[in-house]
């Protein structure tokens, strides 16, 4: 008997698509398909989370070159889809594709669409890959409708930028991130002052913990978009679907500070408005507050007799109760990091504890991801069935039409989830070690910064700032140092588990 070798071609679009055993069904359809007509299978060729928006596809490449290659030597005569909207869904491709095919000998079968070589087959072929690019076109448009409704109402639908996490459907889309949205404020406002190139503002503000959601620091390339994007003055521009308008979320920076940053990154002129706010003279300029009225103390230089001497002084009209010497006040500050250090006893406990939480943490983000995969693999296997309901003839196009575009969209919100809650990349041990260096010398630590870096690390110390009255330095806010592991200052030995150990700036 004359050998009919044929090869398979599998394809699903996503990734769960591919845990949720898709594949598998396809390629027992396939199989089935090939031993009712006769044909020996030669290949399979498995594509996995591809588009068939497109033909540049590897597996489906990978069949053509393989047909072009053996199709005459082993006898291939046929190439079998599980559909026609396997191959492509894209009609023009589809007839690139098959014409290609057809050249080798070699001749398209589905194994759940009937058509054959007839000019009536030929008719309803074609007409199989016109409706998938239908379906596909029909999708795209209701998509695009669904996302420029939800843009109209402000609504941000991808995922949430650094600086942000995701919000539900009763809050703003976008949600200010407590750990992250300082620091790329600080990032913006040290690229508008111009006295930093971009790489040493990425540097300095990948040292304070400007990381990616996996843990990694950014690339100049990816900093640079985010420096570039509107979104972080509350504002949602997307070209591909022509739309401009305010989002529903709080914006980071101002569109002054935005305009400012992106003349600098255009090399135009700068503001001749702006004004140096910080200074190498004074480190505790802008954040140490005065004790009468509240305002953040500015710092100056004034003449004397001798020569000049520095001075941190409140200059709001009205007040102006406040004038100190740069050496008194920044010893005060000294002084309260002396009290602030932790002994070094205090690490043994401290590296148990912070293990603890941090397995917690892990095992309840390792839960969580777990659940939200299985709750996606359930919808795909909803949308299989109504799949198989729909090649069955038990449902109609309209019906699977709504209901697939009710799952796809529970779908998009669950990988959003996943992403989410997929636990941090951090090497725990090098944390603790960093933390103990870092903590049992806090004065050590703020002699060795340079100056622009002291600013940030006071904030990051007593986030709701420092008061200077009576003659003293203190805060209103227990600082978290003490909350969560007590100083050498403090007469308890208790722990707690720490849950405020990143970096806080002010807004």
């Amino acid at each position: 008997m004359l050998k009919r070798a044929a090869v398979v071609y599998l394809r699903v679009s996503t990734a769960e698509q591919v845990e949720n055993y898709s594949l598998d069904t396809q390629k027992r359809a396939c199989i089935e398909y090939c031993e009712r007509e006769g044909f020996e299978v030669d290949r399979i060729f498995r594509e996995e989370g591809e588009s068939a928006k497109t033909a540049n596809r590897p597996q489906l490449q990978a069949m053509l070159n393989y047909c072009a290659k053996e199709a005459k030597r082993r006898s291939i005569v046929a190439a079998v889809v599980y559909r026609v909207d396997r191959l492509s869904r894209d009609a023009l491709d589809y007839l690139v594709i098959r014409a290609a095919l057809l050249r080798l000998g070699v001749q398209v079968h589905s194994a759940t669409e009937s058509f054959d070589d007839s000019p009536g087959g030929k008719l309803h072929e074609g007409l199989m890959a016109i409706l998938a690019q239908f379906d596909n076109d029909v999708r795209a448009a209701r998509t695009k409708a669904g996302m420029l409704e939800g843009l109209a109402r402000g609504r941000w639908m991808w995922q949430a930028p650094l600086g942000y996490v995701k919000g539900d459907r009763d809050s703003p889309s976008l949600l200010r991130d407590p750990h992250l949205a300082p620091l790329v404020q600080f990032a913006f406002e040290r690229v508008a002052s111009g006295r930093m190139s971009r790489p040493e503002v990425l540097a300095e503000v990948t040292s304070l913990g400007l990381v990616t959601r996996r843990g990694k620091a950014m690339s100049p390339q990816s900093f640079g978009e985010m420096l570039s994007s509107p979104l972080y003055m509350g504002r949602i521009i997307s070209p591909k679907l022509e739309f401009d308008g305010p989002g529903d979320f709080e914006a980071l920076v101002s569109p002054e500070l935005f305009e400012s940053v992106q003349a600098v990154l255009e090399g135009r002129a700068r503001n001749k408005e702006s004004r140096h706010l910080d200074n190498p003279d004074f480190p505790l300029r802008r954040v140490v507050r005065c004790g009468r009225c509240g305002s953040p103390l500015t710092a100056s230089w004034s003449r004397g007799r001798s020569g000049r001497y520095p001075y941190y002084r409140c200059y709001r009209k009205g007040c102006r109760g406040t004038s100190i010497r740069k050496e008194r006040l920044e010893g005060l500050f000294v002084s309260h990091l002396e009290a602030l250090s932790v002994r070094s006893e205090v690490f043994a406990l401290l590296d148990a504890v912070v293990t603890d939480a941090w397995n917690d943490r892990l095992r309840e983000s390792l839960a969580a991801e777990k659940r939200l995969v299985t709750c996606m693999r359930d919808l795909e296997a909803k949308v299989d069935r109504f799949v198989d309901a729909l090649v069955a003839g038990k449902i109609s196009q309209s019906i699977y039409d709504r209901q697939v575009v009710r799952l796809e969209k529970e779908q998009a919100q669950l990988k959003i989830q996943i992403e989410a809650a997929k636990p941090p990349e951090i090497d725990l041990a090098v944390t603790l070690v960093f933390a103990q260096n870092l903590l049992e010398d806090l004065p050590g630590c703020w002699n060795r910064l340079n100056w622009q870096q002291k600013r940030p690390f006071v904030w990051a110390l007593y986030p709701q700032g420092l008061t200077y009255a009576d003659g003293g330095i203190g805060t209103a806010q227990t600082p978290w140092l003490l909350t969560q592991i007590g100083a050498g200052s403090s007469s308890g030995n208790g722990l707690a588990p720490p849950t405020g150990f990143e970096p806080v700036f002010p807004p």
